[in-house]
């Protein structure tokens, strides 16, 4: 079985990169920013001493939804079939004796490859399994022998083929990675050039999102910043560190696809009427977390009602329970976005989740409109946008430059939730469909590996 591991597709010189094998890596650039005023402290948490739970945790209700836009899928609305063409594949099934089997493999997988978390007598394995419904269900177990290992992990299946559920993997775990970068500290919006050269603010006169809740995977938003204040619906956390503690990464994505307008702070976000879903499943400072917590973030921004969701993040090979959690985000009719990866300087090795069929993957450019390239070159890029030198919210109340695919990815997030909002009845291909039909064709005619289809057009995409 692949080491699989994950990382926020942008750069901070001060990130330890600690992977030993499968590392995405990334740009990297000074980093400088401003603070907006009055500027603040952001409240933090120590770091996890034990680790993710392998459920769910309870959401943190936000202050402003009063809408229902992000509202938990009810038991009737979460069995309703997928609206779209494309089902995912079916999943292989596993018997207990078949699970405990795999599980010796993964167990002694995990405990000789020391990029995985944990270590001699703590080792951890993975077991993912589907409800009726398509949910995935993840229990992330800490094992100190292989005997243990099948000893649990053929309870943990037997208790699911029990309440009706099929396993469909047994896996090791393995660490996600989060870093940024910046380069210049103009905080307002003459110096947001994707909104220069893209037509996104044409497209308000018909909807700014409104309406459409957005599901963003990462380190955490910093819930008091001027132009996030009021954004987030509700939050969830599955790194051990807790809400309160946040991340550049994750509050830069947000700030590009929500940031307030005409509140005197800062930037503009591409998408600013949308309500956002904060799943820390990375930490906040580090930017590391697993795959079975940006799984079972993904799964829990379905249930709590995303229509769209944004994965600034990347690693070099598959996990079942990745995929699982797209396929359930796929089955419930959510568009989801990755970042193409980071790897163009350094032999396009390939991203996932981007190199799966139904994220949209996202390649990035400059301003001049060339490739960035940092940006990976691949066969399932589908289509570009502005990751260079981007502009955003950063903690502490400040502002700063980023860049990387991770950058992109929430400009085609804003775009897909615009498209949302203005043709509601509409499913999740159709609006893939609608992004990706109406491109401005860059590089080679037609898709190539660079661009995918081409530079996101908004007017287009959402007239």
């Amino acid at each position: 079985m692949g080491r699989y591991s994950l990382m926020a597709l942008a750069s901070f010189r001060s990130i330890r990169v600690h992977m030993a094998v499968f590392a995405v890596s990334t740009a990297m650039l000074a980093m400088s920013a401003c603070s907006a005023t009055p500027a603040t402290t952001p409240t933090t948490s120590p770091p996890p001493t034990s680790p993710p739970t392998t459920s769910p945790p309870a959401a943190q209700p936000g202050p402003n939804d009063t809408s229902g836009t992000c509202s938990p899928l009810g038991l009737t609305a979460a069995s309703v079939p997928p609206r779209q063409a494309n089902s995912p594949t079916p999943a292989e099934s596993l018997t207990p004796q078949q699970a405990a089997a795999k599980a010796s493999t993964a167990f002694v997988y995990a405990l000789i490859d020391p990029t995985v978390p944990g270590g001699p007598g703590s080792v951890p394995v993975v077991v993912t399994s589907l409800d009726p419904t398509g949910r995935p269900e993840i229990h992330s177990i800490l094992t100190a022998n292989v005997a243990q290992a099948r000893h649990e992990v053929e309870a943990i299946s037997t208790e699911s083929v029990a309440k009706g559920q099929q396993v469909v993997s047994v896996e090791p775990e393995s660490e996600l990675h989060a870093v940024g970068s910046a380069v210049t500290n103009d905080p307002y919006r003459g110096s947001q050039w994707s909104l220069t050269q893209l037509d996104f603010e044409s497209t308000w006169s018909t909807g700014n999102g409104s309406g459409v809740c957005v599901g963003v995977v990462d380190s955490g938003i910093a819930l008091n910043h001027p132009d996030l204040a009021g954004k987030v619906a509700a939050s969830a956390d599955w790194t051990g560190e807790g809400v309160s503690s946040y991340g550049n990464h994750a509050t830069h994505v947000a700030g590009i696809i929500a940031a307030t307008p005409n509140n005197s702070q800062g930037i503009v976000g591409a998408a600013p009427g949308v309500t956002l879903l904060n799943a820390k499943a990375l930490s906040a400072a580090l930017g590391e977390g697993t795959t079975s917590g940006v799984a079972q973030a993904i799964v829990w921004a379905v249930d709590n009602g995303a229509r769209v969701i944004n994965t600034s993040i990347g690693g070099s090979s598959g996990s079942s329970a990745l995929l699982q959690a797209i396929n359930y985000a796929q089955a419930h009719d959510v568009v989801v976005i990755a970042s193409g990866g980071n790897e163009g300087l350094k032999g396009n090795s390939s991203s996932w989740p981007a190199a799966y069929d139904w994220p949209i993957a996202t390649a990035s450019i400059a301003d001049t409109g060339a490739l960035s390239p940092f940006s990976t070159q691949a066969s399932y890029i589908d289509v570009a946008a502005p990751g260079s030198s981007i502009l955003s919210t950063l903690t502490s109340n400040r502002y700063g430059y980023m860049s990387g695919t991770s950058m992109a990815a929430p400009h085609v997030a804003a775009l897909a939730a615009l498209a949302r909002a203005a043709h509601p009845s509409e499913s999740a291909t159709q609006i893939r469909s609608r992004i990706e039909s109406t491109v401005t064709d860059s590089g080679s005619a037609g898709w190539d590996s660079s661009f995918g289809w081409g530079v996101i057009s908004p007017s287009a995409a959402v007239g």
